[in-house]
């Protein structure tokens, strides 16, 4: 069982990084305080992780031909890198770093690459915020004045707003654990250590135990400096990230929850004039991306090198 340890250390990393993907707009909004939104988005995201998890699997075992040794370095390389991002609260993509890790340990090795299983993860890197970004933005928009003429009541709009974004973040959080668990167990299923449903139980439950230990980092990094959030607002950044990110689930197509809420966050804000974001952080975020991939992949390649000079 020593070798499932490094992917139980990047579901942990998971928890701890994606669980502001869907609750990190409502803290920032004050809609729900950080203690009751990192026990809700623990349940949905172990649900989220054991019903559809199983859908993702496929592709990220399919990114290079692995042995039990690879999946534990390339795991080991990624959660670290995760780990590390979290440490300094920014919301790096998991996807990308396993990714990096699978390329990384996988070029070592000498293993060819699936270069149609690569291209079609590269991109949905970029057309998930893309799509997020547009989906927010006129959401943002069309919502909004229907909800002003449906309930023209402006008490009834706001426990509305404030309800609809308990219920979404529920959807972000299921989505977000559907789609991410294969990153940290997708390795163990396709060298045949796990099975599929072993590994979404496994990894949902490491994801879980993320979210409640040590999310508050990244949650107020995407909820209160990228952009200032009111209720509905955030009611829509986080309805895109999660049709987003289940739209990918149901290909199979790992994508990036924290591109995709940064994404809609963004898109929410330019309705409010570009003035409005944080231009700082909108670097920082991707360079923390790219970090991710290199930081991931080149500590893959040379984990699995020494590995092989000493064995």
């Amino acid at each position: 069982m020593w070798a499932l340890i490094p992917g139980l250390y990047l579901g942990w990393g998971i928890g701890t990084n994606d669980a502001a993907n869907a609750f990190a707009p409502q803290v920032g909004s004050n809609i729900i305080s950080y203690r009751r939104a990192i026990f809700i988005a623990a349940l949905f995201s172990f649900a989220g992780a054991v019903t559809e998890g199983f859908k993702v699997f496929p592709t990220m075992a399919g990114v290079t031909r692995l042995d039990l040794s690879m999946a534990f370095i390339a795991t080991l390389s990624a959660g670290i890198s995760v780990n590390l991002m979290s440490y300094f609260g920014l919301p790096i993509s998991t996807s990308h770093a396993i990714v990096g890790a699978l390329i990384g340990v996988g070029l070592s090795q000498g293993q060819p690459l699936n270069a149609n299983i690569l291209a079609k993860i590269l991109t949905s890197w970029v057309t998930a915020p893309i799509g997020a970004g547009i989906t927010a933005y006129f959401s943002y928009r069309i919502l909004g004045s229907l909800l002003e003429k449906k309930f023209s009541n402006t008490f009834l709009f706001s426990r509305v707003v404030h309800y609809g974004s308990i219920i979404t973040g529920c959807y972000a959080a299921y989505a977000m654990g559907s789609n991410n668990v294969a990153n940290a167990m997708g390795p163990y299923v396709a060298v045949g250590f796990l099975s599929p449903f072993l590994g979404a139980v496994v990894g949902g439950a490491c994801i879980s135990v993320g979210v409640l230990t040590y999310s508050k980092n990244v949650i107020f990094v995407v909820g209160k400096q990228i952009t200032a959030l009111d209720p509905f607002s955030a009611l829509i950044a986080i309805l895109s990230t999660a049709l987003t990110v289940h739209f990918f689930t149901q290909f199979g197509i790992p994508v990036s929850t924290s591109q995709s809420i940064v994404g809609s966050v963004i898109g929410v804000g330019l309705n409010k004039g570009m003035l409005a974001v944080n231009v700082k952080m909108l670097w920082m975020i991707p360079a923390g991306w790219v970090i991710s991939v290199g930081v991931s992949g080149g500590m893959a390649f040379l984990m699995n090198l020494v590995k092989n000079y000493l064995y």
